[in-house]
């Protein structure tokens, strides 16, 4: 209670000074144009201020028996260079008094500074001197930054230790069943792409070929879908006894021959396209086809998750983390944003959808903590082991159970895509909106699909509201440390990189600490940079 009080005393404090400060520096600035001597006062307060502070804290005066007590605090001394400060800076005024128009110019001149000096100043004090401190603390030998030297140490440990990162097992990758699936999904996008533009500028047999691929590709795409599906539940539930649909459609899946029939098809369709374009004809990859750019999303998806679910290590797990839930949030964000538009009861879906920002980190752990909750024995509580213990299979911890490495992790970041899903769907569905009536309008009269009008109209008009919601997103993930402190602390390789920064700081390793903090700041500046440069573009 005495700790609360403090802290709410001390912030009392800072605003009761912060106002103090700032109605005396709006009535010190009024003051240039009609009282000259009490603006100069006012700054002769303030450079005696700054220095008794700094007298003081050298200790240049010696403290005398009389006064020994106030001058050990420091009040004493900085009173008196304020007052005299004040004494020599009135002065000062009334002996050298500029023009009337020159006064003038100085008071527009120092008016801003009134509003952005305060900010300047927290800034500053809250994040710019920080982070030196920070950069220069990670440099530091020993643990504690105290021992004289500096090293880079802490920086090559983060890329050696394979704790935090490793390249072993990467040829793992090559036989991943995502990464499979995701290269097929590849050259199926790449067929659609082709056939796309035969249906744009091929003569009626290539049209007539393209169409029956496009039907074809259709198909496969819908095949794919079900083969993600089945290696998803098979690595879920990893039962002994599955049937023999699931064996076969399990063996298909993770088979080499799928990947040979990928790379063979990527080579004929390599090999045509090269062939038309050596006899002159129309060849190009319409990629902005609805089916080539979602399968292309689909794709990348499934290969990044084949590669990410391989490399091990706390930064690999983080990169994990901003791809997935940063992809993962904005595809279903923008995915209901189109499903709610203008549909029935649209305000209370989006409600409903959005709450979960509302909710904080820690709260949402301990609420999905319970979804995913097993018991040992007897009925489960959880909801997820609820519905596998009634469908006839095993119960398992998502979080604990080291089968389910690393896939652990993505049950994590599930519940940061439910939180972010919301904020994303809100900010796009604001730009679907925004989009002009007029551009849709006339996409429909030439006689555009749905379909057609959503890829070939709306998309390139809310791509750069797309990009600002993945950015911010990034910046949000990366530094992700509530939901795995307050679901696994870490354990069974969920660790990420905020939150083996606390670790760090808990056990007292600050240059480690500060090391890890200046890798995270690293990986969210060229977001920052990038959407800086962005907005000062559009502003141009």
């Amino acid at each position: 209670m005495a700790q609360l009080v403090t802290m709410l005393v001390s912030v009392a404090g800072a605003l009761l000074v912060s106002a103090v400060v700032f109605i005396g520096a709006n009535r010190a600035v009024d003051s240039v144009r009609s009282r000259w001597p009490a603006f100069t006062a006012s700054l002769g307060v303030l450079a005696g201020l700054i220095a008794g502070a700094v007298v003081q804290h050298n200790g240049w005066l010696p403290r005398g028996p009389a006064v020994g007590g106030p001058l050990k605090e420091g009040w004493l001394l900085i009173g008196a260079g304020g007052i005299a400060g004040a004494a020599v800076g009135a002065l000062i005024g009334k002996l050298a008094q500029p023009a009337l128009t020159r006064r003038s110019h100085w008071e527009e001149r120092l008016r801003p500074w009134v509003f952005v000096g305060p900010a300047l100043v927290f800034v500053a004090g809250g994040l710019v001197l920080p982070g030196l401190r920070t950069l220069f603390l990670s440099f530091k030998n020993g643990t504690r930054g105290r021992e004289p030297g500096f090293t880079l140490e802490h920086y090559t440990d983060i890329f050696t230790n394979r704790t935090f990162f490793t390249f072993e097992g990467w040829p793992s990758i090559f036989t991943s069943r995502l990464f499979i699936v995701g290269l097929a999904a590849a050259v199926v996008a790449a067929a659609a792409a082709w056939a796309s533009s035969s249906l744009i500028v091929g003569g009626p047999a290539r049209v007539a070929a393209a169409t029956r691929l496009m039907r074809a590709l259709k198909v496969v795409a819908v095949l794919l879908v079900v083969a993600v599906a089945v290696a998803f539940i098979e690595s879920l539930v990893r039962e002994p006894n599955r049937s023999e649909i699931m064996d076969v459609l399990t063996v298909i899946v993770s088979s080499r021959i799928t990947l040979w029939i990928a790379v063979v098809a990527a080579a004929l369709i390599l090999t045509a396209w090269l062939a038309a374009r050596a006899r002159g004809r129309e060849a190009e990859l319409d990629w902005g086809a609805p089916a080539a750019s979602s399968l292309v999303v689909v794709a990348a998806i499934l290969i990044v998750f084949g590669a990410l679910s391989t490399l091990r290590g706390v930064v690999w797990n983080n990169i994990w983390w901003v791809v997935t839930v940063a992809g993962l949030s904005t595809v279903l964000g923008l995915l209901l944003a189109v499903l709610a538009e203008r549909a029935r009861g649209e305000r209370i879906g989006k409600t409903l959808i959005f709450m979960p920002m509302a909710i904080s980190m820690v709260g949402a752990a301990v609420i999905w903590d319970f979804m995913y909750e097993v018991q040992p024995m007897g009925n489960q509580t959880g909801l997820f082991n609820a519905v596998l213990q009634g469908l006839g299979f095993t119960p398992r911890g998502f979080f604990i159970n080291a089968t389910m490495i690393p896939w652990n992790n993505f049950w994590i970041m599930f519940i940061m895509v439910w939180i972010q899903t919301g904020f994303a769907m809100v900010v796009l569905a604001a730009a679907i909106r925004a989009v002009p009536e007029e551009l849709t309008e006339a996409a429909e009269v030439d006689g555009a699909s749905r379909a057609q009008v959503f890829w070939r109209v709306v998309m390139p008009q809310i791509r750069p509201t797309i990009i600002v919601v993945v950015t911010t997103l990034i910046v949000i993930v990366t530094k992700v440390f509530d939901l795995v402190k307050a679901t696994t602390n870490g354990a069974n390789r969920t660790n990420v990189l905020a939150n083996e920064m606390f670790d760090q700081l808990r056990d007292r390793n600050f240059t480690s600490s500060s090391a890890f903090a200046v890798v995270l700041f690293a990986l969210v500046l060229p977001v920052m940079i990038y959407n800086i440069r962005r907005l000062q573009r559009e502003l141009a």
